[in-house]
């Protein structure tokens, strides 16, 4: 159960006519032993392109300035089995009862269980101008993805929440604009920059008959997916800030799910439907991990042997759960604690963002709400690089060499208060966006030398 098996056959042609049009046909035919036994094993993936190859023509072979100009187009489709065989046989665990252990039942099979497929529109010009001093790409893509694996509720006389189906549909869809310049470029200096911003979307197109599946994860964290909106949106509480004084608690007059009233120094949660109580029915959306565009931008600048180059990428408007200052912001127990617990509310009147300390929390101020989601947008310094190469002699020894210093993430401007806004605690879908203090991206600064003898 533990192995994934994949068989391919793949064959490719294409086609140049007259240097005019190009068309390509790929077909794949996979098989995977991840799938049901009672679903197709192999399956089918066709895609077709087609480009046209505008300096080909001949009005565009008289414009010099224009270096190139094509136009592409692509549809694909394609399969994703890359998924745990147990998703679709019977597998067992061990389980304790009353200080006994013994094997239980660990899943309910889907023996109809199929690849996740996806078909793909790929639209694209590339353009050189000025004897290809400027290059411009530009992108568009759309993605529907079909049979979309998914854990629906299921009920418990299965004896197991574990039972996945091929019922979901998510749309992604977007842009990508890149840009090249050679603003300089003479046999001592050369100047160029360069730099690319891409946008997506994404939106949960069906649920299998939900209008809105919960994931809920360990300290009280959930995931909401709701047909309409974009996937893995965080699901919490929205909060005004801390009552400074208890007669603003007593105006407000809040319960909690234990009946009882909020009170100065508390979190001011967000009574969504206004029944005066805070409860699961008041949990909104926060917002997710997906930015809203994002992107990069270089340099590169040599005058002589002299080079100067330099690489930042940014996101703008991705949202992060900061689960460490959760941990030493919470004032409820005796761990260490971050020096910001010093601006807690400790008097009536105290106007801050910082609740009052309680022993383990019996108000739940620091439940999962977006206190802890954070603006994670960034602009990072990639790398920087200085060097200078020499193709001349050295003491009748070095031929030639460069000698060069590298600088490394050494710069980064954001607002996001944890360690790193650049991080991804696993490769799961559903946990990018969750920080729980992955070691850091270092900064770094390299001295070389390369030396040809």
């Amino acid at each position: 159960l533990d192995k994934w098996n994949w068989m391919n056959f793949y064959g490719h042609v294409d086609y140049t006519y007259d240097e005019k049009v190009k068309a390509a046909v790929n077909l794949a035919y996979d098989g995977a032993s991840s799938v049901g036994e009672d679903a197709t094993r192999f399956s089918v993936y066709p895609s077709v392109g087609l480009t046209w190859l505008g300096k080909g023509w001949s009005f565009l072979q008289s414009t010099p300035w224009i270096s190139k100009l094509n136009v592409r187009g692509e549809y694909s489709l394609t399969g994703n089995s890359r998924y745990a065989s147990t998703y679709s046989r019977y597998y067992y665990t061990s389980k304790r009862f009353d200080g006994v252990s013994g094997i239980v039942r660990a899943n309910v099979p889907n023996t109809n269980l199929k690849p996740e497929r996806t078909a793909q529109f790929n639209g694209g010009i590339d353009i050189a101008l000025f004897n290809n001093r400027l290059n411009v790409v530009v992108d568009y893509y759309n993605q529907q993805v079909s049979d979309m694996l998914l854990r629906p509720q299921s009920s418990s006389v299965y004896g197991s929440a574990l039972f996945y189906d091929n019922t979901g549909k998510v749309e992604n869809k977007g842009w990508e604009i890149a840009l090249q310049g050679s603003l300089v470029q003479t046999n001592d200096i050369e100047w160029i920059v360069g730099g690319n911003i891409a946008f997506n979307k994404s939106k949960i197109k069906s649920l299998g008959g939900y209008n809105e599946l919960i994931e809920k994860y360990d300290d009280e964290i959930q995931l909401i997916n709701r047909v309409g909106e974009s996937p893995y949106q965080f699901y919490g509480f929205e909060t005004k800030g801390v009552f400074a004084t208890q007669a603003e608690a007593d105006a407000a007059n809040l319960l909690n799910t234990g009946n009882q009233q909020y009170n100065a120094g508390d979190i001011h949660f967000v009574d969504q439907n206004n029944d005066g109580r805070i409860d699961a029915n008041d949990r909104v959306a926060l917002g997710n991990a997906s930015p809203d565009f994002f992107g990069g931008f270089y340099t590169n600048i040599r005058y002589k042997g002299f080079a100067l180059s330099a690489e930042f990428n940014y996101s703008k408007g991705n949202k992060a759960y900061n689960g460490v200052r959760r941990t030493l912001e919470s004032s409820s127990r005796s761990d260490n604690q971050s020096v910001r617990v010093l601006n807690r509310w400790t008097t009536e009147g105290q106007r801050t963002d910082m609740p009052r300390a309680s022993w383990l929390d019996p108000m739940s101020n620091n439940t999962f709400s977006d206190r802890w989601i954070e603006d994670a947008s960034y602009l990072r310094m990639r790398h920087i690089t200085l060097s200078y190469t020499f193709d001349k002699k050295v003491l009748n020894f070095f031929r030639s060499g460069t000698i060069y210093v590298t600088g490394e993430n050494l710069w980064t401007l954001t607002e996001y208060l944890g360690l790193d806004p650049e991080f991804s605690y696993s490769n799961a879908a559903d946990m990018q966006g969750l920080d729980y203090a992955k070691l850091m991206q270092p900064k770094t600064v390299k001295f070389g030398v390369n030396l040809k003898f």
